[in-house]
């Protein structure tokens, strides 16, 4: 959960310090309570700057204050870009400062892991009930603390999360006694209805022209005085308040000049890049020379159901729906094979242009894009522009989780894994992708139904793979029953067509029947009865 707030690190020196003056910011820190707004266009910097304020509030508060933070990651797992996991995250930021607060939230948690089971397998809390335990503890909290909240990236919750966050900040802010002191600084888009609602806003593209300026100017400390002013003067004028697009023409700049090239053809260059970020993007995505490489690479960034480590992708890479392989050591010899991290890191940066990074995460390293901007403009039109087609996004995304789904079909039907699967080896150690494979390419099949033909989907299901999958799972669910559970109706019909056993059970003894009735799934219930004992 806190793979965002380290990814952004600290700000560049000497930037950032307006802020502190900043009207609406010295209002907002003045005040009992306030709600401040950072807005920004894509790529502005909003993150950076609500990272220096929570650092410099953080050396400048009393002992007894209390600060939370929670940065939106939408490019990360599902608890760090949903309203769920900001809820989460903020309990137990409280509960490690204030367990006290929250005693009826540990209550509850022991009742109902002693009558019903182990929360995460047996149950699952929900928003709205942790949001009722956060705002009943905060009167208790704000009685000896002040408490200062910082929220960033509202909208890679998506436009209605955000408003709907906002709306509860408000409601939050108005319903507490007076003479507490609770202050919420959120980061956001520009998203006109949010302007209806928040008294206190900073536009960030409006003040960061000297910050772009200092932050360009450090990087190009190599060139003499009047060269590094006149680029800089260039490429901060034509980055018009954008962050991202200064940080990468300057790299660009400087990738020219260890190429030897002097200050005009650098100039004429930088002139030469699109403004904008979509752009620019786009401009990037004309430079890719192998096109299918680098589509499939993105697709496994936009759309693979987590964040996955390299050692996933280079086998997702590796083991492709339509490779001609049936065994991992085929796909070894093949000649775009990565053998290793270190030249699968080397193929990620040039694949994407340098628009997907490697980054620690929980002791792995994963693969994601270097900014929210990057996925957005795959998803909404770069894939389109990469795959050379005029599909809508419904169907370029529905094309790209079908890929993705037989190739989790395809690595699991590798002839390695069947072989360990009755060997009993150890799996994970052996086959980095086969914990992804098992677990997501039902969601994959299921996301890409609506668009595209599921005909041939499970044409690699040949061998014993339910075996693969009761082995993987703790659950000891086929993918049967994990059809079933999630109503995916083409994919039920292919495996009963392929004899899956309908009567088998999981660990709790539950059916298709019993996963498909209670969540309505009403087509996939008539099979279930039908065939079932």
């Amino acid at each position: 959960m806190l793979d965002r707030f380290e990814d952004i690190g600290c700000a560049a020196e000497g930037t950032c310090l307006w802020l502190l003056q900043h009207k609406s910011y010295r209002r907002w820190t003045d005040c009992d309570r306030g709600l401040l707004w950072i807005k920004g266009k894509p790529g502005s910097g909003k993150s950076t700057l609500l990272r220096y304020a929570y650092d410099k509030m953080k050396s400048n508060i009393r002992k007894e204050d209390l600060i939370l933070n929670f940065f939106f990651h939408g490019r990360g797992a599902d608890l760090q870009k949903t309203p769920l996991g900001l809820i989460r995250s903020l309990l137990h930021q409280v509960l490690e400062q204030v367990p006290g607060a929250l005693q009826d939230l540990v209550a509850k948690h022991k009742q109902r892991c002693d009558s019903v089971g182990k929360e995460g397998d047996k149950w699952h809390w929900h928003a709205n009930e942790l949001q009722r335990f956060f705002r009943s503890s905060l009167p208790t909290v704000l009685k000896s603390h002040h408490v200062w909240l910082f929220v960033d990236a509202l909208d890679e919750c998506g436009e209605e999360g955000a408003v709907d966050l906002v709306q509860e900040f408000e409601s939050l802010l108005q319903g507490l006694p007076t003479g507490l002191q609770f202050h919420i600084c959120f980061t956001c888009r520009h998203y006109p209805i949010l302007a209806l609602n928040c008294e206190l806003k900073i536009c960030v593209e409006d003040r960061n022209k000297s910050d772009i300026s200092t932050y360009v100017e450090a990087r190009l400390a190599k060139f003499d005085a009047p060269t590094r002013s006149a680029i800089s003067n260039l490429v901060t004028t034509r980055a018009s308040g954008i962050f991202m697009w200064a940080h990468l023409v300057v790299k660009r700049v400087l990738k020219l000049e260890r190429e030897g090239e002097g200050f005009k053809r650098i100039e004429e260059a930088v002139y030469a890049i699109p403004q904008g970020l979509d752009e620019l993007y786009r401009n990037l995505v004309g430079s890719m020379n192998d096109r299918l490489a680098s589509l499939k690479l993105i697709q496994w960034i936009c759309f693979a159901t987590r964040p996955l480590s390299l050692d996933e992708l280079r086998w997702a890479m590796a083991a492709d729906a339509d490779c001609p392989h049936k065994s991992l050591h085929q796909c070894q010899s093949a000649a775009d094979y990565a053998k290793d991290s270190g030249m699968m890191e080397r193929k990620v940066k040039t694949l994407s242009c340098g628009l997907a990074e490697v980054v620690e995460s929980s002791n792995a390293q994963v693969v994601q894009f270097i900014h929210q901007s990057v996925k957005d403009f795959f998803v909404d039109k770069g894939l389109s522009a990469l795959d050379g087609n005029l599909r809508t996004i419904e169907t370029e995304t529905g094309v790209a989780h079908y890929r993705m789904s037989r190739t989790c079909i395809r690595y699991l039907a590798m002839e390695e894994v069947a072989q360990s699967i009755a060997s009993n080896h150890h799996l994970e150690a052996e086959f980095p992708l086969l914990r992804y494979a098992t677990m997501s390419w039902i969601a994959h099949a299921k996301h890409s139904e609506a668009k595209v033909s599921q005909e041939n989907l499970l044409d690699d299901f040949h061998w014993p793979l339910e075996d693969v999958v009761r082995t993987w799972n703790v659950h000891r669910r086929t993918p049967l029953l994990y059809a079933a559970e999630r109503g995916h109706e083409t994919v039920v019909q292919e495996l009963l067509l392929k004899k899956a056993d309908v009567n088998v059970q999981d660990i709790i003894g539950a059916t298709a029947l019993h996963w498909a009735a209670p969540r309505g799934h009403k087509t996939i219930w008539g099979y279930a009865i039908s065939l079932g004992n």
